[in-house]
């Protein structure tokens, strides 16, 4: 679906003029540093594009997005300097995480705030489910983070519940072992994902490990995410998009009922109502 451009709100004419005719990707963080807005500003101006077929979301750092429609264009160096970013403090980074476990709050906020801000989720909940709850099926079954989500669609009758999942690693286990314990996790989750720390200065030392969980996940329709920063979106990447799948309905209530808190089980049974 397309729109008149003259009739576009103010702030989404800004944005898209911000972005290259040429159909060029440019990222949600750079974007907002460039317009000097605030997430809340920039993602309803952003969502209100994608509605109307404008412009396309794409993966990359804090997520790109690109105009649907390019054309030629002589302002590809304008916008390019929009893509200029600094880097994150790591030192300050490398003194609070000293395990996998020091990541889970961190990046729960995130995956709770921005990540699903991006991805345009209404969040039920997001919760650290490796701490808690049961193991019935074996030493996978229980994802590091969760988060659960009830949509509703237009032209699709029912309420479709989505339960997806997070294995988080830290940069010494940056490994295929990691697509198989996301695998495990897909037998209850509509998506599974694996979400590492890389942080800058371990990313090149890491880049073949990477690739090659990238590549062994893409054959299993497991997302991979990458975070430089885990208190940042800005610094995180999504280098495979998970594949959307729908578990068994046994084993999806048997992990609701023995890993999520009795809060958010209540929540999922008000929401389906």
């Amino acid at each position: 679906m397309t729109s008149d451009l003259s009739s576009l709100p103010n702030d989404e004419s800004a944005l898209l003029n911000a972005l290259p005719t040429d159909g060029s990707a440019v990222s949600n963080p750079s974007l907002r540093q460039y317009l000097k807005w605030n997430r809340n500003r920039y993602f309803l101006a952003r969502d209100g594009l994608v509605d109307r077929g404008l412009v396309i979301r794409g993966r990359g750092r804090g997520g790109v997005v690109r105009r649907s429609q390019p054309e030629p264009s002589a302002d590809a160096d304008r916008v390019a300097v929009v893509v200029q970013r600094g880097t994150p403090d790591t030192e300050t980074i490398e003194a609070a995480i000293t395990d996998e476990l020091s990541l889970y709050e961190p990046m729960r906020a995130v995956i709770e705030r921005d990540w699903a801000q991006e991805h345009r989720q209404d969040l039920l909940a997001v919760e650290i489910t490796a701490l808690g709850g049961s193991r019935p099926d074996g030493i996978w079954t229980r994802p590091d983070i969760t988060t659960v989500e009830v949509r509703t669609f237009e032209y699709v009758p029912g309420k479709h519940l989505d339960v997806n999942t997070f294995e988080v690693k830290s940069p010494s286990a940056v490994n295929v072992q990691a697509v198989y314990e996301a695998l495990a996790h897909r037998r209850a989750a509509t998506r599974s994902y694996v979400l590492f720390y890389v942080p800058p200065e371990k990313a090149a030392a890491l880049k073949h490990d990477v690739e090659e969980v990238a590549t062994a996940a893409r054959m299993h329709g497991i997302g991979v995410v990458t975070a430089a920063n885990p208190y940042d979106y800005d610094t995180w990447e999504e280098l495979e998009e998970a594949q959307r799948f729908a578990p068994d309905p046994e084993k999806l209530n048997d992990f609701i009922s023995t890993q999520l808190s009795p809060a958010t089980r209540s929540l999922i049974s008000r929401r389906l109502r």
